[in-house]
């Protein structure tokens, strides 16, 4: 008979905690400190036009970032191994914070998107914090041993239905630009766990007729599209807000026309504090200014991914490339319909783009990731304990 052992790493924590990632806390706080500056360059003129007082948009921006602050330092202090444990519970708050949204009198409708809800009075965006619970299920399931799964492919297929089921959620808000960064997010943590691609490819492969339902035959979503390839052909309409991004990059030049100082947020670009805060920057700083944008988030990637590569779990190690991704890729999808290399779809630009959601979302990020920089295993070979001498040694006692 062989003899069976114990994982001791099952039952004894032999991490060591220490400091949080500096380097990655800077950064944070570098660009949210952009943010606060350019929410207020972008929203000065609107903010006085709509509610009299120049500093509006500036004072709730600050305020959220106040609120997302404290969130940031309490998820620092909590181990992140806790998240694991209630990942079905994220994923059930997930489903309820959508569905409230597609019943009448709950959501808070804007422009013709239910994308809102309001609590006493304050209104969040609920897949904001959706993206962080599905980072969270999908770095549990995938962090699993395929022993403790009876079946491969069911433990594949599931995580996958509920992905579905959250992506079209999503999508009949109608918000096709958080649909499209969580599928990446998902599909990512699933790529990199070690999952057979034979699946992974045969997913790939069922899902293109789907995308082609979803986006081409969507006739906001298709003219969207045409007008990515060809904005001038509806100049007043579809490309309107390509051609006003175009014109501020066009503006700004290389170094900028001097913060506080573009005109195209002024009456011209749709948004210019919230989701074209880039071509903002870009009029205001120059390409000096949007290259170091481009190249904070880049480090930011880099810290992040080298949190994931230092984790003490497999699902830290997943969770820490979740939720840097769940930024990165948000970002970049931002600066891709800003600058014309994607088609325009609504999304902010993290931490700089004026918004509580978005900001206390990438706070709360930020706080996950940090936390799980703080712990280091000390103990790298695995640890096992035959069980056979813990029964021995119960005749002893």
């Amino acid at each position: 008979m062989g003899r069976s052992f114990l994982d001791l790493k099952s039952i004894i924590d032999t991490r060591r905690r220490g400091v949080p990632d500096v380097l990655f806390f800077l950064t944070v706080f570098l660009l949210a400190g952009i943010g606060i500056a350019m929410s207020y360059s972008a929203s000065a003129v609107f903010s006085l036009k709509t509610h009299g007082d120049s500093f509006f948009i500036l004072k709730k921006q600050l305020l959220w970032f106040g609120i997302g602050f404290i969130f940031l330092i309490l998820f620092q202090e909590i181990d992140y191994r806790h998240y694991r444990r209630y990942s079905k519970l994220f994923l059930l708050v997930s489903f309820v914070l959508l569905i409230l949204l597609l019943i009448p009198g709950f959501a808070h409708v804007v422009k013709g998107s239910a994308r809102w809800l309001r609590i006493g009075g304050i209104g969040f965006q609920p897949s904001e914090f959706v993206k962080i619970f599905m980072v969270i299920y999908m770095a549990k399931v995938f962090s699993q041993d395929m022993g403790e799964a009876a079946n491969p492919l069911m433990q594949l297929l599931i995580p996958m239905v509920m992905l579905g089921l959250v992506f079209i959620l999503i999508l009949l808000q109608p918000d096709f630009g958080t649909a499209v960064d969580l599928l990446i997010v998902c599909v990512t943590i699933l790529f990199l766990s070690g999952f057979s691609m034979i699946y992974i490819m045969t997913l790939f492969i069922l899902s293109v007729p789907a995308f082609y339902l979803l986006v081409y035959q969507v006739e906001y979503r298709r003219a969207r599209i045409l007008a990515y390839f060809d904005p001038w052909q509806d100049r007043y309409g579809s490309g309107y807000h390509l051609i006003q991004s175009f014109i501020a990059f066009k503006m700004g030049g290389l170094v900028g026309v001097g913060l506080g100082y573009g005109t195209q947020k002024i009456s011209r670009l749709p948004e210019p504090h919230n989701d074209f805060i880039f071509a903002v920057i870009a009029e205001e700083t120059g390409l000096f200014g949007t290259v170091a944008v481009i190249l904070i988030f880049t480090f930011f990637f880099w810290r992040g991914i080298k949190i994931a590569i230092g984790a003490s779990d497999d699902f830290g190690r997943l969770l820490a490339i979740g939720l840097t991704l769940n930024i990165v890729v948000q970002a970049y999808i931002n600066i891709g319909v800003v600058t014309g290399a994607l088609p325009t779809t609504g999304i902010p630009l993290p931490f700089i783009s004026y918004g509580g959601s978005s900001l206390v979302s990438s706070m709360i990020c930020a706080g996950i990731l940090l936390n799980i920089s703080r712990y280091r295993e000390v103990v790298s070979a695995d640890l096992k304990l035959d069980e056979s001498a813990i029964t021995q040694s119960n005749h002893f006692v």
